[in-house]
């Protein structure tokens, strides 16, 4: 199993938990969930490290410590709140891209019992909501991104087929 697919067992069972349905692409989040199918990131923490959470989907958080059989549930607005304070990503300078947050951080987002999981990301998806300016400024963020990237690569290609193509 690649690193790609070792939270698959998690994912698989915050949907049955919560009846959530999978998401048909990655890039949307893992799950959709409840009437509205709000979009889910799903992660599992085998560690204390809780890799590639992605600010800029402002999308909930869900997380199980596989340790401790525990999960969190985190609203989009403070997977930002967290990511802001890094000054870069993990494995770009952007952290809002992909960062790394430390379960020791999402203490006050613990599920106390799991039959509550379900009521939990209800309310992240609406206390998330309350915050448009904060979903606008990730929505910017991603269109900034994606333009750095489109304007490189062709700038790269470019210089990549004058100068190296003999």
């Amino acid at each position: 199993m690649s690193i790609s697919n070792s939270g698959d067992d998690v994912e698989v069972e915050f949907r049955q938990l919560t009846k959530a349905e999978k998401a048909p692409k990655a890039s949307i989040g893992d799950a959709l969930f409840g009437p509205n199918a709000s979009p889910v990131e799903v992660k599992k923490a085998s560690t204390t490290t809780i890799n590639q959470v992605r600010a800029v989907k402002y999308i909930t958080l869900v997380v199980k410590d596989t340790r401790t059989g525990k999960w969190y549930v985190v609203p989009a607005h403070e997977v930002v709140r967290l990511v802001s304070k890094k000054n870069r990503g993990q494995h770009t300078e952007n952290p809002f891209e992909s960062s790394t947050l430390s379960i020791r951080d999402l203490e006050k987002f613990v599920v106390q019992n799991e039959a509550d999981l379900v009521q939990r990301v209800t309310d992240a998806i609406a206390s998330a909501d309350k915050f448009p300016t904060v979903k606008a400024a990730m929505d910017r963020i991603l269109d900034d991104s994606k333009e750095l990237a489109a304007t490189a690569l062709g700038a790269v290609r470019s210089l990549v087929a004058k100068e190296l193509s003999n």
